[in-house]
C-alpha cells in the first residue's frame, strides 16, 4: 500500500482593504482563507472616522481580524498605502509566510501584488465582480467575495 504525502498547510497573511470591501463579507473570506491554509495574521484596514467602514470593527472580533484604524483627514490612499508596507513588512520580517491573501477590489495593488510574487510568494485577491481586470491578472488566484 502506498503512503500519500501529506502536503504541509502553507502560513497565509490577511491584508482586507476595509474601505473597499463590506464587512458583511468578513465570514466568507476567513472560511475561505481557512481552506487555503493556516491563518498567520489577518488585519483590515480602515480610517477612523469613515461611517462606511464602522461595521468592520464588530466583525473584525468576531472573525479573529486584528482591526487597523488610521487617523487623520481622509488623504488619498492613505489606507493602500499602509496595506502595501504591512504586506512588504509581513514578507520581510515573516519569512515563514508563504501565502498573502489581498482583499480588495483596487488596481492599484497590482504593484505590490508583483513584488510579492517575484520573491516566491502566492498571492490570493478577494474581490468582487467590479475588480479591474488588471487586478485579476496579477495575482496568482482571484476568488469572488
Amino acid at each position: 500500500m502506498k503512503r500519500r504525502r501529506q502536503e504541509k498547510k502553507k502560513n497565509t497573511g490577511v491584508l482586507i482593504d476595509g474601505e473597499n470591501i463590506s464587512a458583511r463579507k468578513a465570514r466568507k473570506i476567513m472560511d475561505a482563507v481557512n481552506n487555503i491554509g493556516v491563518l498567520y495574521t489577518a488585519k483590515v484596514y480602515c480610517r477612523q472616522k469613515d461611517p462606511y467602514t464602522k461595521n468592520w470593527a464588530s466583525r473584525s472580533r468576531e472573525n479573529g481580524i486584528e482591526d487597523i484604524r488610521l487617523y487623520g483627514g481622509p488623504a488619498k490612499d492613505k489606507v493602500d498605502n499602509k496595506i502595501k508596507k504591512d504586506a512588504r513588512n509581513l514578507i520581510n520580517l515573516h519569512r515563514n509566510v508563504d501565502i498573502i491573501c489581498l482583499v480588495t477590489n483596487d488596481g492599484g495593488f497590482t504593484d505590490v501584488i508583483m513584488d510579492l510574487r517575484n520573491v516566491g510568494k502566492k498571492v490570493v485577491v478577494f474581490g468582487g465582480k467590479q475588480a479591474p481586470k488588471r487586478l485579476r491578472n496579477s495575482c496568482n488566484t482571484f476568488i469572488e467575495v
